[in-house]
């Protein structure tokens, strides 16, 4: 029962674009003034279940791991940076999944872990959706 109401308030939040639903205690979407939507969390496996099932709706997924096992981390700072170098989307605790809906574009993407910046590059084309992985040894 508590899955299906959770996998049901985040459709909803998303088809309503509402200001804030929270899902659990680190997962949030929200809609944020700069009319970008983001999906973060997926923190056990009813979470990550949701996620991926959702994730499919966004421009771009995001995985953050840590160590030789791949374990998935928290509490992760990101930046995305649009072709001119402005930041379009900042959130300062993401992980261990985050899915952001950005119009097609080229972006560079920042993440943050234990004092380590990993930065990746991406282009979306407004069709397909991509990933990134972020993994610190």
């Amino acid at each position: 029962m508590v899955k299906s109401s959770r996998c049901a308030t985040l459709a909803l939040a998303m088809a309503c674009a509402l200001p804030l639903v929270s899902l659990g205690q680190d997962s949030v979407v929200t809609h944020t003034p700069a009319a970008t939507t983001y999906l973060n969390g997926g923190i056990g496996d009813t979470e990550e279940a949701t996620m991926r099932s959702l994730g499919k709706q966004f421009s771009l997924r995001m995985i953050f791991s840590e160590s030789k096992s791949g374990e998935y981390i928290a509490d992760v700072p990101v930046v995305i940076l649009n072709s001119s170098g402005e930041p379009v989307f900042e959130l300062p605790r993401a992980g261990p999944m985050l899915d952001v809906m950005l119009p097609a574009g080229k972006y560079r993407v920042s993440a943050r872990f234990k004092g380590l910046t990993e930065t990746q590059s991406v282009t979306l084309d407004g069709t397909h959706g991509r990933d990134l992985a972020f993994h610190w040894n």
